[in-house]
């Protein structure tokens, strides 16, 4: 690198500084005089909190957030059936998201000024149900070279004798963003040997946990040394320590997150909906999304033109992205935890 190099970096940081806070001030003065009424919403990001707060300050309009992690938000939302609390909701999995238009949870038709890549327009559905936000991958490998000696590079090698008792996973009932991993698995060596080879990981000592910290933690302490978990989790933990690898065998299913208004919503309650939506998708809510949890969540994909993703992103390869159909799957979802649960889990 030339002395040149670190000036140009410097210079590059001030013009996104400058572009962003001129972005923020659009957003005010895009608001200024609006109804502040309280917008309710519903997020299961690291970030969603520093999200938030930068689109109450750019537009003055104040959020209720709910923040859990994306199971139990799921639950959540499910449990409030017909007489929902949210205005907005947003989290990991468009099968998810499928599965609540088809019920009818959701505003559709709408289409908001975004500057999608190609990646981001390819994910977006026909009917506008939902929107992308970011896309990250189901099913990452973390590895910790220091205990294995020669890396998984298929996912049947996770249930080699080598590995015995030594992988671990997330709950697919618990932690949302896993069960697209378990149904890429489903819909690659299809039902039958997909299941045969979740119920081979299990008698070779297969430990699932809650959620991705968990299952993090026992590759932290040793309990495992492999990880089977979300590849921004991935990535996050990876910078800590040098001896831990992320790998991605093929294929890995994509997990786009995606964000979506509710039906119920009306009126100038779903003016402000919407312009969270827009915040969200504009140059200042990505950043505010890279900021929010570098360590975890901020490690994904933008699917919008001119923002790139965080440096730890250039760990991450993969070879053959898995695209799920969310209407296939969405519909499956609760019939394929059950399965794991009494196949895999018990």
């Amino acid at each position: 690198m030339t002395t040149t190099a670190p000036i140009r970096h410097r210079a590059a940081r001030v013009v996104r500084s400058l572009a962003a806070g001129a972005a923020l001030l659009a957003w005010a003065t895009a608001g200024a005089g609006a109804d502040a009424s309280t917008l309710r919403v519903y997020a299961a990001f690291g970030y969603d909190h520093a999200v938030a707060q930068a689109f109450t300050k750019a537009t003055g309009i104040p959020v209720d957030l709910v923040h859990l992690s994306t199971g139990p938000l799921q639950a959540r939302v499910q449990a409030e059936g017909p007489r929902p609390q949210w205005d907005v909701v947003w989290f990991d999995g468009d099968t998810a998201m499928r599965d609540m238009a088809s019920r009818h949870l959701l505003a559709c038709g709408w289409t908001p000024r975004v500057d999608y890549d190609t990646a981001g327009m390819a994910l977006v559905p026909a009917d506008r149900c939902y929107l992308p936000v970011g896309l990250t991958y189901a099913g990452a490998l973390l590895v910790n070279t220091r205990r294995v000696g020669t890396l998984p590079a298929t996912w049947s090698d996770l249930g080699s004798p080598a590995l015995r008792g030594k992988v671990g996973m997330n709950n697919p009932a618990i932690s949302g963003p896993t069960f697209p991993f378990v149904a890429g698995i489903l819909q690659h060596d299809g039902m039958q040997a997909g299941q045969a080879w979740f119920e081979h990981l299990k008698a070779n000592g297969l430990k699932v946990y809650p959620t991705n910290s968990v299952t993090l933690r026992a590759l932290q302490y040793g309990q495992i040394d492999v990880a089977v978990v979300q590849s921004s989790a991935a990535l996050g933990f990876a910078q800590r320590e040098a001896h831990l690898r992320v790998l991605t065998p093929a294929p890995v299913a994509e997990l786009p997150s995606d964000i979506a208004i509710g039906a119920h919503v009306r009126g100038a309650e779903r003016l402000q909906a919407r312009r969270f939506v827009e915040f969200v998708l504009s140059p200042a809510g990505q950043r505010a999304m890279q900021q929010g949890d570098p360590s975890a969540d901020s490690n994904y994909q933008p699917l919008l033109r001119g923002v790139a993703p965080l440096p730890a992103l250039a760990r991450l390869t993969v070879r053959d992205p898995q695209r799920l159909d969310p209407a296939i799957w969405g519909a499956r979802e609760a019939s394929v935890d059950q399965w794991f649960s009494s196949h895999v889990l018990h």
